[in-house]
């Protein structure tokens, strides 16, 4: 049976000033995705072919190989976080476009993000050619939305993910989230595969971080653990960082 994420579900979120507002919905059956995904494939190559930033190809290509990867795992060609029946998938819609997707999934602790992937013309730069479809904040109103959820069904409003990259890490980190460790119990904070964790997560249980774990963290958004006014907790209305009357 699907677990459901939405109890209660969140329509509008609201980002800070300079953002856009986005709705955020669910997506039925993962194939309902695969052409979305192949659309924004085929937009993120026609990007790179552009006189666009060195920067910015970087992140096309980055968007590119994180949708291949997504594909792969909703038709089952690559082992996901967990089992799939416990994946849900939500988008974030803004100027009549799905501008980014998240596949997310429910575990003891948190809420645990497995991909979360922007529309490619949401990567372009300031020194880029604009696009008339770009709307910024998308990825940040899923995470908002992953937050709320994890609060309206008692996780604490911890959300839980692993970076893909550098530039990922410092993107989290900016909006909060921390380095987790040993302590975290890290079993109650990401999925498992019919009862049992895939060697990173054993890994990082054991306090073992190999290569991939230093260049790929695991990472946390916990309110208790780190109560201060961020971007991402505000927005979610994180009740512990809400600033003081």
């Amino acid at each position: 049976m699907h677990t459901s994420l939405d109890d209660p579900e969140e329509r509008c979120a609201r980002l800070p000033r300079g953002r856009a507002s986005f709705t955020i919905h669910r997506l039925p059956p993962d194939a309902a995705l695969l052409g979305l995904i192949h659309e924004w494939e085929a937009k993120a190559r026609e990007l790179r072919r552009r006189d666009v930033a060195a920067e910015t190809r970087r992140r096309l290509s980055d968007d590119e190989r994180l949708l291949f990867d997504l594909e792969e795992t909703l038709t089952g060609e690559k082992p996901g976080e967990a089992d799939a029946p416990g994946r849900v998938l939500r988008v974030a819609r803004s100027g009549g476009r799905v501008q980014a997707v998240a596949a997310l999934f429910r575990c003891r602790r948190a809420i645990f993000v497995e991909y979360l992937v922007a529309a490619p013309w949401n990567l372009l730069g300031p020194d880029d050619p604009p696009a008339i479809e770009s709307r910024r904040g998308a990825g940040t109103a899923l995470l908002v939305q992953a937050v709320r959820t994890s609060l309206a069904v008692g996780r604490g409003g911890r959300v839980a993910l692993q970076a893909e990259n550098p530039r990922c890490l410092a993107v989290y980190e900016h909006l909060g989230f921390q380095r987790m460790r040993p302590a975290d119990l890290p079993r109650t904070l990401v999925p498992s595969r019919e009862g049992w964790w895939t060697e990173p997560a054993a890994r990082l249980a054991a306090g073992v971080e190999s290569l991939a774990e230093r260049e790929s963290p695991w990472l946390l958004f916990d309110p208790a653990r780190a109560p201060r006014q961020g971007a991402l907790a505000l927005a979610a209305d994180v009740p512990a960082l809400r600033p003081a009357a």
